[in-house]
């Protein structure tokens, strides 16, 4: 089993495409930090002077018309509103020139975009991997060397399950090191990289999922297009379904039990969203809202349930099937 695995492993090395997907991928990762400068770039001495300008022209409309404001508060109190929301006075942080992101939040935000971007490009890898090997006649020609199929399909997933993992962990702590080095030339302040650390270990479950889900589509289907057509096809399903769950009050039952929102609960150790409910009342109708999440536990349950079932599925199929 051991030879099979090493076997495997130099098929998935010496495929050029590999090193192009992963090459394109780190390219984009890349270009992501272009984000992480903009965001966290102290403001320049022009855009200071520009937002105190404003500030100032905001200032002094205020003062020349106070009274109205303050009355203005007062019935929005008196409507039943938080003092805090009905309360306005111009602040000078309000009329900066551009918004500064703190670190740990568009650091977030790059690395959950690397997250899910390695894990869409290890599962058209992960097809293009089984299926070169069905259109070139590679795995019929293996099966006559190695003609126990357990021992084969064992090795191509496991191998592929250990390449993901390890292009999944490389590309996660590369964007954290890299937005750490962009904030600190720049003068950003940087914290909770711990956290991220985290977020990016739990993100090597969705590369491996990635991985895995492909090169079981490929093996059903045959062909490295099927698959890729069966994942772009979900995800106009996914688009449909996400878009009725926003606006129609009884599918909002679906959301915890799309692909993914669990997804998200295990990248993110849970996944918080809302829902809403149409009241009504003596004024006519209204909306109430309440927040919703779906646990880490529920994301990782419902995932594993799904990739046992897909691999016992594909491996009960290429057992029977004729390859040649």
């Amino acid at each position: 089993m051991t030879r099979l695995l090493l076997a495997e492993l130099g098929r998935l090395r010496s495929r050029r495409l590999t090193w192009i997907a992963l090459a394109l991928v780190a390219l984009a990762l890349a270009g992501l930090q272009i984000a992480v400068l903009q965001s966290v770039r102290p403001l320049t001495p022009a855009e200071l002077a520009q937002g105190q300008a404003q500030y100032q022209q905001a200032r002094q409309e205020y003062e020349q018309n106070k009274e109205r404001y303050e009355e203005d508060e007062k019935q929005c109190v008196e409507a039943g509103n938080p003092a805090e929301q009905c309360h306005y006075e111009p602040k000078p942080e309000d009329y900066a020139s551009r918004y500064l992101v703190p670190f740990p939040e568009i650091a977030k935000v790059t690395l959950t975009s690397s997250v899910f971007l390695t894990t869409l490009t290890l599962l058209f890898l992960g097809a293009s991997f089984i299926g070169a090997e069905y259109t070139s006649g590679a795995l019929a020609n293996w099966l006559s060397f190695i003609p126990e199929r357990g021992k084969v399909f064992a090795s191509k997933l496991l191998a592929l399950t250990l390449v993901a993992a390890v292009a999944t962990a490389l590309t996660s702590a590369g964007t954290i090191a890299a937005a750490v080095l962009v904030s600190r030339a720049v003068g950003a302040s940087v914290s909770e990289v711990g956290n991220l650390f985290q977020i990016g270990g739990r993100g090597v479950l969705l590369g491996v999922v990635g991985a895995v889900l492909g090169f079981c589509l490929a093996m059903v289907t045959r062909h490295t297009i099927a698959a890729a057509g069966v994942v772009l096809g979900y995800l106009l399903v996914s688009s449909v379904l996400t878009g009725l769950a926003q606006n129609i009050e009884s599918m909002q039952g679906l959301v915890p039990w799309l692909p993914e929102s669990n997804l998200q609960a295990i990248l993110n150790h849970g996944y918080s969203y809302q829902v809403y409910n149409r009241v009504i009342t003596e004024s006519g109708g209204d909306m109430s809202y309440a927040e919703r999440s779906i646990s880490f536990a529920h994301g990782l349950g419902y995932w594993a349930v799904i990739v046992a079932v897909v691999v016992a599925a594909t491996f009960a199929v290429f057992r029977r099937r004729d390859v040649n």
